[in-house]
């Protein structure tokens, strides 16, 4: 689920379109098979596109300005659900219902959160060419309960994360506590591959991300959960879909008779695990001077095409 629903950050590109983008999130339980999944609507309010994600993936995708009102359906496992968006005085309001039932919304069930002690350390920051243009990247390493995961983010996917996040929260009155994320600067008139600038952009965005994880909302929310924590995957998903943790699986149990294939999997199991945690080499490439507050931090360059990936969204959340 998390792996579609970080590569669908891409995919919307709702941030970049203006407006204000609203974004609701509904927890629904399959009543014959106890499973949980999650609902997703997108919403800018201004250019009327509007995006559903079942389990993070995209089953509708559409554009309405003049008929602003819409039921948008899906199927779960052989029930049926819909997402109703409808205006009210000028403001639009949104109704998840599930095998006929109403589902309550995420962010504003007072029982829909979880307090977990994350903890954020953003220890470099390097800069790389991607198709002839230069790009800065910083490396994220989140901790929680004595696991930690490492990404690659750009600044810019921090921005979308950001939009997504404040709409999930629009009408509620957790919105004015959500810290702001650091300032767009114009290029023209500020060099953002300046040292001082890099370091000081690092340390702005660990203390927000650090006050992010404090409020027990927005540990819970599914976009905080796929762009900066990833779960480990579940065995079961839609009963009408096979995940490629059952496919690991069954491949696992026909190979079971023959040592050397099943040697060659376990190792190809282990080196996309590592891949999921791991970052590149990016970093090896920097000096190592002390950030502004004291601590430990790192800038510097990255080589040229050495390792050269695009830094986008893929299907496991990093960059």
């Amino acid at each position: 689920f998390n792996e579609r629903l970080a590569a669908s950050f891409e995919q919307g590109s709702f941030a970049g379109m203006g407006g204000t983008i609203t974004s609701r999130s509904w927890r629904v339980k399959h009543p014959e098979q106890q499973t949980t999944h999650i609902v997703q609507l997108r919403h800018n309010n201004v250019s009327g596109r509007r995006e559903l994600l079942v389990d993070g993936r995209s089953i509708s995708n559409s554009i309405k300005i003049m008929d602003a009102e819409e039921n948008i359906k899906f199927n779960i496992a052989g029930k049926q659900g819909v997402v109703m968006i409808r205006i009210d005085y000028f403001t639009f309001t949104y109704a998840c219902k599930f095998d006929g039932r109403p589902m309550p919304e995420m962010t504003f069930d007072i029982c829909d959160q979880e307090e977990k002690d994350y903890v954020c350390k953003i220890p470099a920051v390097a800069t790389r060419m991607i198709n002839e243009k230069r790009v800065a990247v910083f490396r994220v390493e989140m901790t929680c309960e004595g696991e930690t995961n490492i990404f690659r983010k750009r600044f810019r996917d921090f921005v979308t994360f950001d939009a997504y996040l404040r709409g999930a929260y629009d009408g509620h009155h957790l919105l004015q506590n959500l810290p702001k994320l650091p300032p767009k600067h114009n290029p023209i008139f500020t060099n953002h591959f300046s040292k001082p600038f890099l370091e000081e952009r690092r340390r702005l965005i660990e203390i927000y991300v650090n006050k992010l994880v404090k409020i027990p909302k927005v540990v819970s929310n599914p976009d905080f959960l796929s762009f900066l924590w990833k779960k480990k995957k579940k065995q079961q998903q839609h009963s009408d879909e096979k995940t490629e943790g059952g496919a690991a699986a069954d491949l696992k149990s026909q190979l079971s008779g023959n040592k050397e294939l099943e040697k060659k999997s376990k190792q190809d199991e282990q080196e996309s695990h590592r891949s999921h945690y791991v970052v590149d080499d990016i970093f090896k490439h920097v000096s190592d001077p002390r950030g502004s507050d004291g601590s430990k931090s790192e800038v510097g360059n990255a080589a040229d095409g050495e390792g050269l990936v695009d830094i986008t969204f893929d299907e496991d959340g990093d960059l």
